[in-house]
């Protein structure tokens, strides 16, 4: 046994603990917000929850739509940016979905208790209803109870999360990655550029095996006047005054687009470049390379011989000169006519045009010439001399049946002539911009047929790669789905708030659950511990309802009515 001083120690003790654990207990009761309902202190606590998890959803949103904007701003993009435009895209929907289900299942966690403040429930309706945070329990309820509001409840809150998922669903509906095909990305590497350093004549030109300085010569003005009328047809396109739009670098070549465009005289046409031969896909893609033709012109009235059927005709210059004509082709035609020896130079010739008619014919001198490529960096990218010297003057050439007319045999006059009804033929009646227009387009068909049927080179360029590109459908539907998915989150946690701070909201701690129906269960037997809760339900005498209300004093509790 201790001494009597230690019992007197001991009881000292005692005193001053007991005040103090007294003290203590009294606030933890009073910090309890179960107790009572404080509707201020419950409305911050519920706006801040719901608020926070409208804000990650707005977040999210917010990083979706910028995610889309982002990728379809982009022309196009290298095909490894798909899986890291999905990883994104996928991740963030996931997330989004991940944070709607947890903003339900907060607001439904919220609103059973007001559910069972409304009226009296059977404690099979209580058990159910307090696991409503479950949608497989929630969905129970409409077997289980009769009541047509609660089913009307239920299927209201099922609504809510299919809509909210379809939601989720739909944004994957407003996008489509697909391959590129108009532009494509490019990287500096190996390209295949065509062979600009001559015009090749063996694709239009038999080889007999001779090598004559004039049948080169023939075969070279042959092929060119023919690559000319090749470019022609490959279309040309007149745009507006000053301005010129010229393909994107990385655009894909399309044969149905217009290679040649023309402002007034000036003529532009773009270089592309291709895949080398070793890689395993072909691509064609626009450089930002070009090159420009220009014609300048001089116009006369033929005052005598323009009908086209005479040796000579006169124009109405101040001297009133006279011109041979190489041939007689009659009217509604036009003969270009151009000097080999004296008028044809590299980079620029000077070719003149008979339009022949019977009632208002003209001649036309005109200044045709080549500028240099825009953007060259190596030699490859440049225009041979060869092409330089007969692409101003190929309306011209012809490379046989020369025009005896000239004093050396071997660079006789060159002519062709074209009716009337063809593009080159039509008449300008004396408009030295059509004029220059027709010569300047023919030059630039010229250098666009030789890029086109050369052989090709390796060299050094931007090489097109496979590409994608993100296609939004149409963004009022982008805006819809995400707007509807904040709108509706805000709308909803707005009601659940409003209709949940009229009764106390307790939170979702088991011992507190436990605490609340431990008034319930006192009165069952002790077999009540190994129930399931259909058995458990089935304890209560059937005439048991339950409702959450406050007593007396406002502290909410389970009433149990027989």
């Amino acid at each position: 046994m201790g001494s009597p001083t230690e019992s007197v120690k001991e009881s000292s003790t005692d005193k001053l603990i007991k005040p103090i654990q007294s003290l203590r207990l009294r606030r933890q009761a009073q910090s309890f917000t179960y107790e009572r309902l404080h509707r201020s202190r419950q409305l911050q606590k519920l706006l801040g929850a719901c608020l926070t998890r409208w804000a990650i959803t707005l977040a999210l949103c917010a990083s979706i739509y910028l995610i889309l904007w982002q990728y379809s701003s982009k022309t196009a993009m290298v095909t490894s940016k798909k899986k890291e435009f999905n990883t994104l895209i996928v991740g963030l929907s996931i997330l989004l979905s991940l944070n709607l289900a947890s903003s339900l299942k907060h607001m439904v966690a919220t609103l059973r208790w007001w559910v069972l403040n409304l009226q009296e429930w059977k404690p099979r309706e209580v058990d159910l209803i307090l696991q409503s945070e479950n949608i497989s329990r929630m969905v129970r309820l409409m077997y289980v109870s009769r009541r047509y509001s609660l089913r009307a409840y239920v299927i209201i809150w099922v609504s809510i999360n299919v809509a909210a998922q379809i939601g989720l669903a739909t944004i994957g509906l407003v996008y489509n990655v697909n391959g590129a095909d108009k532009i494509v990305p490019t990287r500096p590497g190996v390209v295949s550029v065509p062979d600009l350093s001559t015009i090749q004549t063996l694709k239009l030109v038999g080889n007999n095996g001779t090598t004559s300085k004039s049948q080169i010569e023939n075969a070279l003005r042959y092929t060119a006047n023919s690559y000319g009328m090749v470019g022609l047809a490959a279309g040309v396109i007149s745009g507006p005054s000053n301005i010129v739009n010229p393909p994107q670098p990385g655009s894909i070549f399309n044969p149905d687009s217009y290679p040649i465009t023309c402002v007034n005289t000036a003529c532009y046409s773009w270089f592309y470049e291709s895949t080398p031969a070793n890689v395993s896909y072909y691509l064609m893609a626009a450089s930002n390379r070009s090159v420009s033709t220009l014609a300048t012109c001089q116009s006369w009235q033929v005052t005598k011989g323009g009908s086209g059927n005479m040796d000579s005709i006169t124009v109405a210059d101040s001297k009133n000169t006279t011109y041979k004509v190489p041939t007689k082709n009659g009217p509604l035609q036009t003969t270009f006519v151009v000097d080999p020896l004296h008028d044809r130079h590299v980079g620029w010739s000077i070719v003149y045009a008979l339009e022949a008619s019977n009632v208002d014919p003209w001649y036309y001198k005109c200044n045709v010439s080549i500028g240099p490529v825009v953007n060259a960096v190596i030699p490859e990218h440049q225009l041979g001399e060869t092409l330089k010297l007969m692409a101003p003057a190929a309306i011209a050439l012809q490379g046989y049946g020369s025009s005896p007319l000239g004093t050396n045999t071997s660079d006789r006059i060159q002519f062709q002539s074209y009716p009337a009804e063809t593009f080159v033929g039509s008449p300008c009646n004396g408009n030295t911009t059509a004029m220059g227009y027709t010569t300047s387009a023919f030059a630039a068909g010229v250098i666009l047929a030789t890029a086109q049927s050369n052989s090709n080179l390796n060299a050094t360029g931007q090489m097109p790669l496979k590409g994608i590109t993100l296609d939004i459908n149409n963004w009022v539907y982008v805006h819809l789905v995400l707007c509807l998915i904040m709108g509706l989150q805000l709308v909803f946690a707005a009601i659940s708030i409003i209709l949940s701070n009229t009764v106390m909201v307790r939170d979702h701690s088991h011992f507190g659950e436990a605490t609340l129906l431990r008034s319930v269960m006192c009165d069952l037997s002790y077999r009540a511990v190994m129930c399931n809760e259909r058995e458990l339900a089935s304890l209560f005498p059937e005439t048991t309802t339950l409702r959450y209300v406050p007593d007396t004093n406002g502290v909410y509790y389970l009433r149990v009515t027989q």
